[in-house]
């Protein structure tokens, strides 16, 4: 039996053999492949594509197709049209009236925190919710204030006018704005965050109509991690005045701007610390944290979020009225708010070219915070959301609301998750939440107006915590990916030491290095045969491929391009054991000898990873081909893609090789290198013979 089973496995290799030889000429082996299953198209000019397209286009026009495509454009619609009241209303009213009672304190905190009157921060929370609550495509995204970008909006705003607001940076106690001098400012810096949020807006309608916004993509998960983490110190950093009732140390520089900080904040806090307001903070704190721990550990089984944050900010301004903590101890107050909504007014264009860089830098943080929290919400209950379309919804959420004295907006990711988890289904919940926001703003906001700042200052740090939380992904980079954990790296100690724009440009600019080095240098792996299959594999990680005697299976996993074509020749000639070294100039014995000679007659390339191929790697192919061929050594190709053969065609890449030099199976090339070498050994032996 066995004699017999080995009878039949030597038959069975014949006629692999036999059909290696068979189909070993190019123009069998993979022309006839092609001839026969490959439908080509005609190639057309660009001129005649456009033309295809248009043709296309018109062919389907009709007033219900465009009709629906504007439709399309309001996701509001389909919203309204598919709602289900019994299934989704009662999730829909929880959570907005949730989300709406966390935007009220969270709003004027990080209004002030953008260096604007508290007011300003409620209008961002209510005007870009409903023009999201239009447009967007997530239901689950808490559009509104943002820690963030609203420092980022200070730091936008101090770049152009380079005076601090006084209310900021003198002795005075209140966030009121008595003197004639202290209302132009604060209108000046009004309309420089409103132009802001105007051109935010049209960069990410800009990338919307040119369809842009698979470029999110490149701002990846440890970069955003990263800055984000970097930019909470700053976030931290500037609520400590705020926080112990001083003045705001001014004229910082950008490098080493966190460490000067602080040597001016202590400096001020022994001299003028408020310790009433400091301890009206850190109770704040402490209540905040122990509040929001019970709500985290009791949310699976409570469905309402208890409005810690609220019940804190309304407990302190009944205390402050009673107590008149801002006229006894100076206490710093909120002050007067302006009642109602504002009139709509058109921005200012006075400081286009100061803000531009500031606008497209913001739009590209808050684009890639925000679309990341949609897919991954998206992805964890199964909907679509379209970049684009998202991208469409921010723009408009941002273009419309500057007109109301909106500096931008974005998706903080605490209140986002809140909102998910508070049972919201639909884009409905924003509409609920906006109700009760514009209650708020139109007859509650001067009730407001004794709030303590240290009480609004307690808030923004608590909510930071999450960003604090994030510095352990650099344990997990670490253990991961040493090229993301340098990009974490580069990002979080450039933001920390010194800004967050400058951070942005370093972790952009490392991302970009990092990708291109990634293309650059890809492994280039040996394979063997799986015994018994057709299936070949990395011999390190698969222990019983066997390669051929002088039979040398590469793949490179990348695309064979300008960039990376000098490591694919080095590397390929080191894994066929071709040196290329100079001997020393002045022998002293010992050195190597040159080895310029390999033991293998045929190289095997499976091209599947080639997602494409340039003219120099083409150029780099044909030189290598023929330098083997110089040296005895034949190099095949296979699995290669129709873009790679079309190029190749293109290149004249068959006419300048052997018409044998590409395969359509990598267990077809490598079998046609074994039966010549069985036959070269067959024939050698029989002259041997003779």
């Amino acid at each position: 039996m066995t004699d017999r089973n080995e009878e039949k496995d030597n038959d069975q290799e014949d006629e692999l053999l036999s059909s290696a030889l068979e189909n070993t000429p190019r123009n069998v082996q993979l022309q006839s492949f092609l001839n026969r299953y490959e439908t080509r198209q005609p190639k057309l000019l660009f001129t005649d594509h456009f033309q295809q397209h248009v043709k296309r286009r018109c062919s389907s026009m009709s007033f219900l197709y465009c009709l629906n495509a504007l439709l399309d454009m309001i996701p509001i619609v389909r919203c309204l049209k598919e709602y289900n009241i019994r299934k989704n209303l009662f999730g829909d009213l929880i959570a907005g009236f949730t989300v709406s009672i966390m935007h009220i304190p969270q709003g004027m905190a990080y209004g002030v925190l953008a260096t604007l009157p508290s007011i300003h921060g409620l209008y961002v929370s209510f005007f870009p919710v409903i023009i999201y609550m239009i447009f967007g495509t997530c239901p689950h995204l808490s559009i509104g204030s943002f820690a963030v970008v609203s420092l980022m909006t200070a730091q936008a705003i101090e770049n152009v006018i380079q005076l601090p607001m006084n209310g900021m940076r003198n002795n005075q106690t209140s966030f009121s704005f008595s003197t004639e001098s202290d209302l132009l400012m604060t209108d000046e810096r009004i309309n420089l965050a409103t132009t802001l949020a105007l051109l935010v807006g049209v960069v990410q309608l800009s990338l919307s109509f040119l369809r842009l916004g698979f470029l999110t993509v490149y701002l990846t998960e440890p970069f955003i991690s990263g800055f984000t983490t970097g930019a909470a110190m700053h976030v931290f950093t500037s609520q400590i005045p705020l926080l112990f009732g001083i003045r705001t140390p001014r004229g910082i520089g950008k490098i080493l701007k966190l460490p000067r900080f602080y040597v001016k904040i202590f400096h001020l806090l022994y001299h003028e610390i408020n310790w009433m307001s400091t301890a009206i903070g850190l109770v704040s704190i402490v209540v905040l944290y122990v509040a929001k721990s019970l709500n985290d550990r009791y949310k699976s089984t409570i469905r309402i979020v208890l409005p810690s944050e609220l019940i804190l900010m309304i407990m302190w301004t009944i205390v402050s009225y009673f107590t008149k903590l801002h006229q006894k101890y100076s206490v710093p107050v909120v002050g007067e708010i302006k009642r109602g909504l504002p009139t709509p007014t058109i921005p200012s264009f006075e400081s286009f070219n100061q803000l531009i860089i500031s606008a497209v830098v913001i739009a590209a943080v808050s684009l890639s915070i925000s679309i990341s929290l949609a897919k991954m919400f998206s992805r964890k209950h199964n909907y679509k959301v379209s970049s684009n379309q998202e991208l469409f919804a921010y723009g408009m959420a941002n273009v419309i609301s500057s007109f109301f004295q909106c500096y931008p907006s974005a998706c903080p990711l605490g209140r986002s998750v809140v909102q998910e988890g508070s049972g919201g289904k639909t884009m409905l919940t924003g509409g609920f939440s906006s109700i009760i926001l514009g209650t708020v703003i139109i007859a509650l906001a001067p009730l407001l107006r004794s709030v303590p700042m240290t009480c609004l200052s307690a808030i923004i740090i608590v909510n930071l915590k999450g960003f604090f939380l994030q510095s352990r992904d650099f344990l997990f980079y670490f253990r991961i990916n040493s090229f993301e954990c340098i990009l974490w790296t580069m990002t979080f100690m450039t933001v920390l030491l010194f800004d967050v724009d400058i951070g942005l440009y370093v972790g952009i600019s490392t991302s970009f290095i990092i990708n291109t080095v990634r293309t650059q240098k890809p492994r280039f792996v040996t394979l063997g045969q799986i015994e018994k299959t057709e299936i070949y594999e990395d011999i390190h990680r698969f222990p019983l491929a066997h390669e051929y005697p002088r039979v040398k299976i590469l793949r490179f996993n990348e695309s064979l391009y300008a960039c990376n074509a000098p490591f694919f020749k080095r590397k390929l000639y080191e894994f066929i054991d071709i040196q290329f070294t100079q001997s020393p100039l002045i022998s002293y014995g010992t050195e190597k000898t040159n080895i310029n000679l390999s033991i293998y007659k045929f190289v095997v390339l499976e091209c599947s990873p080639f997602n494409y191929i340039d003219t120099v790697g083409v150029k780099l192919l044909i030189e290598i081909y023929k330098d083997l061929k110089k040296r005895g050594i034949q190099l095949y190709l296979s699995e290669c893609r129709s873009e790679v053969r079309h190029t190749l065609d293109e290149m004249q890449f068959y006419d300048k090789t052997d018409s044998g030099s590409i395969y359509v199976t990598t267990h077809g090339a490598v079998m046609a290198a074994k039966y010549h070498l069985d036959n070269e050994t067959t024939n050698n032996d029989q002259r041997s013979q003779v």
